[in-house]
């Protein structure tokens, strides 16, 4: 029982905290950051459905980057989790926001592999948060974090790998 009130209190805490986080459109994104030496854009993504099978999951997008100077290119990839991973999700869109901490990057350069932590709980919104790092010389970090309605059902934490490549 104990266990019980503890995971729905992480639930409620969860959506609570991500009711705050209300996704921004990459657009939004781009003037809240038009000064920073870090970010350099949003990468908007489809992500497909699926189902979690309790150790992991993976799932294909599609997926637009927006630079904050006006840029973009589109890109394909896979999105895949290992850790718990139950229930089950639909299409969702996530807005990554897009930090490079090496040299500077145009629109198509993010092609690479992204390793890093996830955690989403879905009970038809679905709220969370996710932070990878890596692409070309291991320099671009990305985070996404936010609401996304009609989610479907779902509980996942773990690690998250990420596969993009340009159109």
């Amino acid at each position: 029982m104990n266990r019980l009130v503890t995971a729905a209190t992480a639930v409620t805490l969860a959506f609570t905290a991500g009711a705050c986080m209300q996704q921004s459109s990459p657009q939004q994104l781009n003037t809240t950051n038009a000064n920073s030496r870090i970010y350099i854009g949003a990468l908007s993504c489809n992500v497909a459905g699926g189902t979690g099978y309790v150790l992991g999951s993976s799932k294909t997008m599609e997926c637009v980057f927006l630079s904050k100077d006006g840029q973009s290119a589109e890109y394909s990839g896979t999105i895949n989790k290992v850790g718990i991973d139950i229930g089950y999700t639909k299409a969702v869109h996530t807005v990554w926001r897009v930090y490079s901490l090496g040299s500077d990057r145009k629109a198509n350069q993010l092609s690479g592999t992204y390793v890093g932590e996830q955690g989403t709980v879905a009970a038809s919104s679905q709220a969370g948060g996710n932070w990878i790092y890596g692409g070309p010389n291991a320099e671009i970090g990305m985070v996404a974090s936010g609401i996304v309605k009609d989610a479907g059902y779902n509980l996942a934490t773990g690690i998250a790998e990420m596969s993009i490549k340009l159109k």
